[in-house]
């Protein structure tokens, strides 16, 4: 028996290890191991104030903090029974956006772009492929851009607060974001056109693919939980009796099932949850690539990943317009603190992200639960890895190591987040 370990997997956020079990060039096992110590985000929560909640989770991730941020806030609010106005909803879903085009562009450009022209990183392509790296910086840097104008600072916002936002953003400063944002488009269609063509493998996932929903949006900060081949879609208050989460004795972070049987969130998921709620423009690049649902090629995930760039950069760039010419009010209203459990979804860049907390008549909070997308995603991971492996075992050793890395970094998973 020979025993494979794939230590700190590179190009992921946080550390993960893959062991595989391998006699007679037939895998016998195959696990990630998260060896990331547990961080008890949702015991920090407990004891705080309602209004303090939100700024703690949102150190859950440096990355999709704005996530973290606005869906504890649409937790707390619904516990409060709080409604905010249209334009501070609007405001949110560019800060989550904005989250979109940090992350996607990471993932695709910084994390995954090196395995497909046989580079150990993302910095030798500055001299390979100085265009690809400047593009990769264009979008990176705007969804931190964006971040800044509407949160206050590009991770761990400051000015989104229950009920609203403690700021404005002016009207000069939102028709120059969406120049920008337009002007961004081609550089995401140009991702899309790049990460089409380098579909390095097709091995389709057999988990259920589940994403939040909308009838007539592509969902962010709202919609109902839905599961496609089910067919089902339910609200997000039932996350809880959804979700099943079990611990696993190899890694510190629980796997999570849905009807005792594994799922996978996240962009491959939303665009086929989503393909009708996409922008045309989004959708017509997909289909010069191929890509239309239903897909469930585990490698389409880059690809998809690069459509929503496309759509969030267009999307954006009309909702910051239309914001410019709006007027009206981000200011909290005056409530009543009371007690109440309140729910909250947003799809933050690695998948759908849920938030619950539990408020006594004081304010203080007494209970929290998160369930970050990494969680959800892990049993399935595992199980792909499981059905993947045997395919690519004769590659060699080298060969057979970073194919299991480069399905690894399909789901872009979040090691530290998925042990909050």
């Amino acid at each position: 028996m020979t025993k494979l370990n794939i230590h700190h997997i590179a190009r992921i956020e946080g550390h993960g290890n893959v062991a595989i079990d391998v006699k007679d060039n037939e895998v016998k096992d195959i696990f990630m191991e998260i060896i990331e110590p547990t961080r008890v985000f949702e015991a920090m929560m407990r004891g705080r104030r309602f209004d303090e909640v939100s700024h703690i989770s949102s150190r859950i991730c440096g990355i999709c903090s704005p996530n973290h941020f606005v869906t504890n806030l649409i937790a707390v609010e619904d516990a409060l029974g709080i409604k905010v106005s249209e334009r501070t909803k609007k405001l949110r879903q560019l800060l989550v956006h904005g989250s979109y085009l940090q992350n996607h562009a990471s993932a695709l450009y910084i994390f995954a772009a090196p395995d497909f022209v046989g580079l150990p990183s993302f910095v030798p392509l500055a001299e390979s492929a100085p265009e690809i790296v400047r593009r990769a910086l264009r979008l990176k840097k705007l969804g931190n851009d964006l971040c800044t104008l509407i949160g206050g600072r590009p991770v761990h916002p400051i000015t989104p607060t229950v009920g609203g936002f403690t700021d404005d953003v002016s009207a000069e400063a939102l028709r120059h974001l969406s120049e920008q944002l337009f002007e961004a488009v081609a550089d995401a269609a140009a991702t899309v056109e790049l990460f089409g063509e380098i579909v390095p493998q097709h091995f389709d996932t057999q988990g259920e693919l589940v994403a939040l929903h909308e009838i007539d949006l592509y969902a962010t900060v709202s919609g109902q939980i839905t599961a496609l081949d089910a067919g089902w879609s339910k609200p997000v208050s039932e996350y809880p009796n959804i979700i099943k989460e079990k611990v696993v004795e190899h890694s510190n972070s629980k796997h999570s099932f849905i009807d005792g049987k594994t799922f996978m969130t996240g962009p491959l998921a939303r665009v086929n949850v989503s393909w009708d709620q996409l922008l045309p423009s989004a959708r017509v690049v997909a289909s010069k690539i191929g890509l239309r649902p239903v897909n469930r090629n585990i490698f389409s995930a880059h690809a998809c990943r690069a459509i929503e760039l496309v759509d969030a950069a267009e999307r954006c760039a009309t909702l910051a317009d239309e914001l410019s010419l709006e007027s009206g009010s981000v200011a909290p209203k005056p409530f009543k603190v009371k007690a109440g459990t309140g729910y909250g979804a947003s799809e933050a860049p690695r998948g759908t992200l849920y938030h619950s907390v539990t408020i006594d008549s004081d304010g203080m909070v007494t209970a929290a639960d998160v369930v970050t997308p990494t969680a959800q995603n892990l049993a399935n991971l595992a199980l792909d890895l499981q059905r993947f492996s045997p395919t690519v075992v004769e590659k060699g050793e080298d060969e057979f190591k970073k194919s299991v890395e480069m399905l690894v970094r399909c789901y872009d998973p979040c090691m530290s987040c998925a042990v909050h």
